[in-house]
């Protein structure tokens, strides 16, 4: 049986991973059309670098994508520390309500969306992405850190509040130093899930506004070019670098501490570094 599901996982890994491998082969290929390999070239680096249009959505969906991650993950933190730390009735239901989103298809929230924009006279453009996406990503992020907020012992804060420490100094001396890395899992997240979004992007973008994904998608009307082939490993490579990169951070972290720190209570540190601080 073991055998088995160590043969299934293989599979599954092969099939998830040979659409990546496929693309970042495909994007040196010199062949201008189909997947009939005719020899190594960075010609197609080269337009992709040179295509102003393409790297202009890029840098909308950027932008788009870090403000709509920046203000759901800060709104998810508020909401989880309310939710968590300070209770109150019908806070199930505000969850509920957050998290609807989720369950909606995302185009009745685009045509949603749209109808409010035309009814408010707002005009599409970046604000109306940024707004579009933030109904998105927010259920993400507010479950992520409700969801590590709650794995915190509430000691901590009182403890702090003992020492001295004020709601500020608790937040960034306790609190924000303990779930910085579910903070920055959700930022990652919700700004992926904002750099890949069609559907809602498709009703609240407007002119000068167009995100990456529906230029791309545009392009494909056309056919798969090499150039989107490279665009797909440039991505695909800043994704495992960002990814590296904070697992080697974590391991730094976790080789640099002491060989009992993972044995010690957890307010043993915290405690000190308020006391040290009064």
């Amino acid at each position: 049986m073991d055998r088995v599901t160590s043969w299934i996982a293989r599979i599954v890994l092969v099939f998830l991973y040979i659409p990546i491998i496929a693309v970042i082969v495909y994007s040196f290929n010199s062949a201008s059309g189909g997947y009939q390999w005719k020899g190594f070239t960075l010609q197609w680096y080269g337009e992709l670098f040179s295509d102003t249009a393409l790297l202009q959505t890029l840098l909308i969906s950027v932008i788009v994508g870090v403000l709509a991650a920046s203000v759901a993950t800060v709104i998810g933190l508020l909401a989880a520390i309310g939710m968590v730390r300070y209770p109150f009735k019908g806070s199930a239901a505000v969850l509920g309500a957050i998290a609807l989103p989720l369950i909606v298809p995302e185009i009745v929230l685009g045509v949603a969306l749209l109808s409010v924009f035309s009814f408010l006279h707002i005009p599409l453009g970046i604000l109306t992405l940024v707004l579009g996406h933030l109904i998105i990503t927010l259920p993400l992020t507010t479950l992520i850190l409700i969801g590590a907020f709650r794995t915190l012992d509430p000691s901590l804060i009182e403890a702090s509040a003992d020492l001295g420490c004020t709601p500020w100094g608790t937040f960034t001396r306790v609190l924000f130093p303990l779930l910085r890395s579910s903070i920055l899992a959700s930022w990652l997240l919700a700004f992926t899930v904002s750099l890949g979004n069609i559907v809602i992007s498709t009703f609240v973008s407007g002119v000068g506004s167009t995100t990456m994904p529906l230029r791309v998608y545009s392009l494909l009307k056309s056919g798969l070019t090499p150039e989107l082939n490279a665009l797909g490993t440039l991505l695909i490579v800043l994704t495992f670098v960002v990814v590296l990169s904070v697992g080697i951070q974590q391991m730094r972290r976790i080789l640099a501490s002491p060989s009992g720190a993972a044995a010690a209570p957890p307010d043993t540190t915290t405690t000190t570094s308020i006391s040290t601080t009064r």
